[in-house]
C-alpha cells in the first residue's frame, strides 16, 4: 500500500513539474515576443526543424517598400512597376523581384533586398549573345541539359556583370549563375 501511495506521489509529481514548466516556456514565449515587438523587432518564421521559410508570392503594388518605389523614379524615369513578388536569391536568402516597363523600351527585373537594398538589374538577351566562355562551360559541365533560348544578363549594384542561365534535363530545371569568364558563382 505505501509504494502504491508513493508511485502516485511520484506521478503527481511529475506532473505537476510538467504543467509548470509548459506554463513557464508558454509564459516567457509571450515575454519575448512582447519585447520584441516594443523593440520594433520581428521574428523570422521557422518550419518545424527550425529552418527559415523563404517569403513566396506576389507582393501588392502599395505594399512595397517606400525606397524601393524612389529607387524607381531616380534611375529608371518614364518607367513604371507592373509587378512584385518575392523572389529566393541563389546564394541564399530572400529578395524582391521588381518588373518595371516603359512603351518603346525593354522591361527590366530589378532585384532587391527585402530592405529595398537594390541587388542587380536583369535583362533578358538572346543566348547566342552571352560570353564564349560561359556557353562553352554549358556545353562541358552540363552536358545532357538542355539551355534556354534566352539568357539573362545581371548587372548588380557594384556594376559587375553575371549571366544567369535557366537549363533543363527531363524534369529537372536549374538556374545557373555564371561571371563573364565562366565560373559558376552558384546554382539552384
Amino acid at each position: 500500500m505505501k509504494q502504491i501511495k508513493m508511485n502516485r506521489t511520484i506521478k503527481m509529481s511529475l506532473i505537476t513539474v510538467a504543467v509548470l514548466t509548459f506554463t513557464a516556456c508558454n509564459n516567457q514565449q509571450g515575454e519575448n515576443k512582447t519585447q520584441k515587438e516594443s523593440k520594433g523587432e520581428t521574428s523570422v518564421i521557422t518550419d518545424t526543424t527550425q529552418n527559415a521559410i523563404p517569403k513566396s508570392g506576389k507582393i501588392a503594388l502599395d505594399k512595397l517598400p517606400a525606397n524601393i518605389k524612389e529607387y524607381v523614379n531616380q534611375n529608371f524615369q518614364g518607367y513604371s512597376i507592373k509587378s512584385a513578388e518575392y523572389d529566393p536569391l541563389c546564394t541564399g536568402g530572400d529578395a524582391i523581384d521588381v518588373v518595371i516597363s516603359k512603351k518603346g523600351s525593354p522591361n527590366y527585373s530589378l532585384i532587391f533586398l527585402l530592405d529595398g537594398t537594390f541587388v542587380q538589374i536583369e535583362e533578358d538577351i538572346d543566348l547566342s549573345k552571352a560570353p564564349s566562355k560561359v556557353l562553352e562551360v554549358v556545353k562541358t559541365k552540363y552536358a545532357g541539359y538542355k539551355p534556354a533560348s534566352q539568357i539573362e544578363r545581371l548587372t548588380l549594384a557594384d556594376k559587375s556583370i553575371q549571366y544567369l542561365l535557366d537549363i533543363t534535363r527531363d524534369t529537372i530545371t536549374k538556374e545557373v549563375i555564371f561571371k563573364e569568364d565562366g565560373t559558376v558563382i552558384c546554382e539552384h
